[in-house]
């Protein structure tokens, strides 16, 4: 099993902790966010990183401030501009984004703003995707979007807007799961996102 390295990096005067594990010559480098009420740590307990790492890729779970291991950042920031900043400081090459729920949303704003730094884009149950509709068709990587058909929270109707007006994007439903539907069926995400990647 993958055992990533914990760091902590001084940002802006707040210290930010992440995961990081993986080649030392990366096919790609892969940054996973999170949840409201999960965090990098949740990552390291399901197999992902294991397989991420085997195929080749540099992997790094980021606490968002004020979750997790973060702390909060000492002025306010939006979470899409902490991302790019975070990236320059650690020097990253373009990056395949994965975000989750309310990171989703961050992960789509990042999208249409920082297009320059995304290898690709995954999109797992993501909240209030309507906000964005008219700026969905700006998204110009291959974006791969994840579903519980079941999902309570952030509706399905989310995932087939964001199908219809994402230009290069692919749909993946589990059908009986809802807004967890990555960790309730790791394998089947595994494998569909790991192709994706390639």
């Amino acid at each position: 099993m993958t055992i990533p390295v914990d760091k902590f990096v001084n940002f802006q005067g707040s210290m930010i902790h992440y995961l990081i594990c993986g080649a030392e010559n990366p096919g790609g480098w892969v940054i996973l966010l999170h949840g409201k009420r999960f965090s990098a740590k949740d990552w390291q307990e399901s197999s992902l990183l294991d397989q991420l790492e085997k195929e080749n890729h540099k992997v790094l779970a980021l606490d968002l401030p004020g979750y997790g291991l973060s702390e909060k950042l000492s002025t306010e920031k939006n979470f899409e501009d902490f991302i790019f900043e975070f990236s320059k400081q650690l020097t990253l090459p373009a990056f395949h984004l994965i975000g989750p729920s309310f990171s989703g949303e961050i992960s789509l704003k990042f999208a249409i703003k920082y297009p320059e730094l995304l290898l690709s884009l995954t999109l797992i149950d993501s909240i209030n995707v309507d906000q964005y509709e008219k700026q969905l068709n700006e998204i110009a990587a291959k974006t791969l979007i994840v579903w519980g058909k079941e999902d309570q929270i952030a509706p399905y109707n989310y995932a087939l807007l964001l199908k219809d007006k994402i230009p290069n994007s692919q749909l993946l439903t589990f059908d009986h799961l809802g807004h967890t539907c990555y960790f309730d069926d790791m394998a089947t995400f595994s494998q569909n996102i790991l192709l994706f990647l390639r």
